[in-house]
């Protein structure tokens, strides 16, 4: 799946123009296609809240879904706690460690 494919697709479950950081367009397009499903369906079960959340420590209004795809990448989906989704992240796991501590979880 093209990057801008799974942009548009993410975009359309979440219902929301959601930003994409990281490195998300190299680390999605560079990954197999079993695990780019498994990122769509784990976006779904957050739409979905069948996925536990955690809350920021930093910002209550701030919730986010955290997922470990194969070894060494990580994705951070953050969504205002009544609100909407606003961003995926998509990178390795040591870029990943900043972003948690910026976002405060």
């Amino acid at each position: 799946m093209q990057t801008d494919e799974a942009k548009a697709l993410i975009n359309a479950i979440l219902g929301s123009d959601v930003r994409f950081d990281g490195h998300f367009d190299k680390c999605f397009s560079n990954i197999k296609d079993a695990q780019q499903e498994e990122i769509i369906e784990w976006v779904k079960a957050c739409k979905e809240l069948k996925s536990s959340p955690i809350q920021s420590k930093t910002n209550s209004e701030m919730i986010g879904f955290v997922k470990r795809i194969g070894s060494n990448l990580r994705a951070i989906l953050t969504k205002e706690k009544k609100g909407y989704f606003i961003e995926l992240f998509l990178d390795k796991h040591k870029y990943y460690e900043t972003e948690m501590k910026k976002l405060g979880f």
